[in-house]
């Protein structure tokens, strides 16, 4: 049988795609539908069976996907062993191409428990003896309606969806989750905000396992809620006025007044003249209206990914100025930049809707709306499209373990007897606002946002904050730091939540936990960041002590090889070119050519080691803007500092990122399981210098290290299979050296604080940037570029787009400074590293 086993946190096909395959009467079927019958359209799906006669005997293979009382899910229970040829599942010819299988009711025909709930019915039809089968691109399933998919125990609540919805007759369906309050009604801008007695919403109480939510809902008709015709609203609650906990927009009472006007300039205002202190819940039918160019982003693969941690505030905005002014727009403009350093994925630091203008995002408020601080939603989306069509994955940075004090629910009930929040933190790292992770709604609230960014946005994935206070309140009893399967649980079902949208969406996980827990996250395909910042201090301060880097290959710390980000630094961490500025050694503190020489042979001990790696925003231009204060971070704004890449010395370093990040990226094979490794970056490997070794077949790749500060040049002992020089290529180096290697006497030779990188001829330091409509190859040897088999004019161009050599000949070569350089050919384009 070749039925995919499911997690039920995964469904590997869409809906819709089953509901060609396989249709139903009625539709939908409930649980206590009653004559149920499926038909199977063979022609339709895989298409193993069509064709097949009104005299064949056709089989279906079924079962169900429940939800227990804990929250458990079970995928496929109740089938028959694969083979059961019984008259119960057998179908009944109708048509050509079209099979019925009479169910009656389903909890019958399967044989249900009590205290399970049916969600989705399972199919794979086939023949007597199993050697032709019929289904969709993976088993059938077809959706009960009344849960949410995965689920929590709020998954049996069959209330209306959260928030403001539009209905297919117009009319707009509002509801909010209010557990324990009495009275509820809904304000808005269509009538000045003015209360009347239609729009007092009604209220469902539920019993899901033992707990009592009570919902609020009303409807108002399109004569009221005009289509295209945009509207703001808020709650009031027994008294409060709230927001609602999932707007698409919010219009904030405090802030908005000084949002500069250019940020986002259509943005609707706050009616200050009728409502004051309350945060607005802001509905549009077409502010989201977005037409996107890549509709079918291919998602890196997980455990070769290159991350920049971006914050819009601080990554443009005001050059040589500290006012957070950057902008989604502006960060637009800078992606080429980012292609041409090689990333493939960034990670926004939070962009929900946060408290006030200038901040970090970890404070905050409402999980469905983007800050209006940075822009638009359309400017948003902009951003993550052209990200896309640039190859580079967009990851959001979501605070899951703690919110600021204007969240409705926050503003609801008293701290002490809050059913969402927790008074006390039950773990120890406790900020702000801490939630109550174990009430079924708040774990609803992020099932809904994982999938809501998804989707709406069409991000590729996320990076958790502070997953060690995502446990069950109960749960830590064993202290916080310690291994908790309550977490493991959560984060499982999380990630079900997203892969229901995107299979491949990226999970990533700041627990910072043991290896058995990192490593049980890394089973259900999770990744888990690896900081190794003081390491990396220690080494570009030029202190051997504590400075091995080996951690960043995660076997090196007990975890799972390919399951860590591991990375020098991140907005959590100081800068290491700060730490370097103000304790480096000697020979080190305050001079930029070894700083920078130590900071570039970092990074190659970072991107060079197999896994995904991290880099913090100007990481690769030595940034050394402390992100401290005192023990905590510092999260006031930053210095704007762009104009520092007319430096050639800043310049290079950005190189040297480019250049380590295209030989990574574009040799995977060397960096996956297959390929043989060595890697001597331990603190003791220092005098006789640190080498990296990458080998798979004929290929090889050598990065050697001096990590003194001073002295001459030392030769690093590496294992060339050839005794011949032409067999190699110096394809990376630091800024402004003159590294050498000799196959003969298998050595490398490089500068104090310095790296070089060596390989064989084979290996790609170029990246396709265009067409291969014109074909051609490109490679350097010694700081020298060749050209061979041009079959049209080409043009080498730096980054900054300064045309540095032409030719018209079939073959060339050219000596030039080191660098990255694009090099054009008819419509091809290629990046090379000198």
């Amino acid at each position: 049988m070749k039925k995919i086993l499911l997690l039920f946190v995964a469904v590997w096909m869409t809906l819709a795609a089953s509901a060609q395959v396989v249709t139903t009467s009625p539709d939908p079927v409930t649980e206590d539908s009653q004559n149920v019958e499926i038909y199977f359209h063979a022609d339709r799906g895989s298409m193993g069976l069509k064709g097949s006669k009104s005299t064949d005997a056709i089989y279906a293979h079924t079962g169900v996907n429940v939800l227990n009382k804990t929250g458990g899910t079970t995928a496929w229970k109740y089938a028959p062993t694969w083979g059961t040829n019984t008259a119960k599942y057998k179908l009944e010819y109708v048509s050509t191409d079209l099979w019925k299988l009479k169910l009656g009711n389903v909890r019958t025909f399967y044989g249900v428990a009590a205290d399970e709930i049916v969600t989705h019915l399972c199919f794979v039809f086939r023949n007597a003896d199993g050697t032709k089968e019929g289904k969709g691109p993976g088993d059938i399933l077809v959706e009960l309606p009344g849960w949410s998919f995965p689920s929590s125990p709020s998954a049996l609540t069959t209330v209306p969806k959260y928030g403001a919805n539009r209905n297919a007759d117009g009319s707009v369906t509002f509801c909010i989750c209010a557990p324990n309050k009495k009275n509820a009604s809904l304000i808005g801008s269509w009538n000045n905000y003015v209360y009347t007695k239609d729009q007092t919403m009604e209220y469902i109480d539920k019993d899901v396992f033992g707990q009592k939510f009570r919902y609020f809902t009303i409807t108002l008709p399109e004569s009221t809620l005009k289509r295209g015709v945009d509207f703001s609203y808020y709650y009031m609650i027994d008294g409060t006025s709230v927001g609602d906990p999932y707007a698409r927009l919010v219009l904030d009472c405090y802030n908005d007044q000084y949002l500069p006007a250019n940020v986002f300039a259509d943005r609707p205002k706050y009616p200050i003249e009728r409502v004051q202190n309350t945060m607005l819940a802001h509905y549009s039918d077409t502010m989201f209206n977005y037409d996107w160019k890549v509709k079918d982003f291919k998602i890196p693969a997980k455990d070769h990914l290159v991350i920049y941690e971006m914050l819009f505030r601080d990554f443009t905005g005001t050059e040589g100025a500290a006012k957070g002014d950057g902008t989604v727009r502006q960060a637009i403009e800078k992606i080429p930049y980012l292609k041409s350093l090689g990333v493939n994925a960034v990670e926004l630091m939070p962009i929900m809707e946060f408290n006030g203008n200038l901040s970090w995002g970890y404070n905050t408020n409402f999980y469905f709306a983007p800050d209006k601080a940075y822009g638009s939603p359309k400017d948003y989306k902009e951003f993550i499209d052209l990200c896309h069509q640039n190859g580079i994955a967009v990851i959001l940075d979501i605070v899951f373990n703690q919110s600021d004090g204007l969240h409705p629910w926050y503003q609801l009930y008293p701290v002490g007897s809050n059913p969402f929040y927790n008074a006390t933190a039950p773990h120890d790292w406790s900020v702000l606002n801490d939630w109550r992770q174990d009430n079924p709604m708040v774990e609803q609230q992020w099932q809904d946002a994982v999938k809501f960014w998804l989707s709406e946005y069409n991000v590729d994935g996320f990076r958790f904050d502070l997953v060690k206070g995502l446990g069950d309140n109960n749960s830590y009893g064993a202290g916080t730091n310690n291994y908790n399967q309550s977490r493991v649980d959560r984060m499982k079902r999380i990630h079900g939540y997203m892969k229901e949208v995107k299979p491949d969406a990226l999970h990533i996980n700041e627990l910072l936990g043991d290896a058995a827990e990192d490593n049980k996250l890394a089973e259900d395909g999770q990744l888990n960041w690896l900081q190794c910042n003081h390491a990396g201090a220690q080494y570009v301060m030029g202190w051997q002590s504590e400075s091995g880097l080996h951690g960043m290959y995660a076997p090196e710390y007990g975890r799972t090889a390919g399951s860590t980000v591991a990375f020098l630094e991140s907005h959590d961490e100081e800068r290491i070119a700060y730490s370097q500025l103000q304790y480096g050694h000697a020979d080190v503190k305050g001079k930029l050519d070894p700083s920078f020489a130590r900071l570039g042979s970092a990074a190659a001990q970072m991107i060079l080691a197999p896994g995904s790696h991290m880099i913090w925003q100007f990481q690769e231009q030595g940034n050394n803007q402390t992100t401290k204060n005192g023990g905590g971070n510092n999260t006031d704004s930053k210095k704007v500092q762009w104009n520092k890449l007319t430096n050639a010395k800043y310049q290079g370093l950005v190189d040297n990122y480019g250049e380590l990040i295209n030989i990574r990226l574009n040799n995977k094979d060397l960096f996956s399981d297959g390929a043989t490794m060595n890697m001597y970056v331990k603190e003791g490997d220092w005098y006789g210098g640190r080498t990296m070794t990458f080998k798979r077949g004929n290929k090889e790749l050598f990065v050697a290290i001096n990590p003194n500060t001073s002295g001459s040049t030392i030769n690093c002992t590496v294992s060339f299979n050839s005794g011949n020089n032409d067999d190699y290529q110096i394809i990376s180096k630091t800024y402004n050296t003159t590294p050498s290697f000799n196959a003969g006497s298998k050595t490398i030779t490089v500068a104090p604080n310095s790296y070089v990188v060596v390989s064989s001829n084979n290996v790609s330091a170029v990246e396709d940037l265009g067409s291969d409509v014109t074909e051609f190859l490109a490679w350097s040897r010694g700081g020298e570029l060749f050209l061979a088999g041009l079959e049209a004019p080409a043009q080498v161009y730096s980054l900054n787009g300064v045309k540095v050599f032409e030719t018209s000949d079939a073959e060339a070569s050219v000596q030039l400074p080191s660098g990255i350089y694009l090099v054009r050919c008819g419509n091809t384009v290629k990046k090379i590293a000198l």
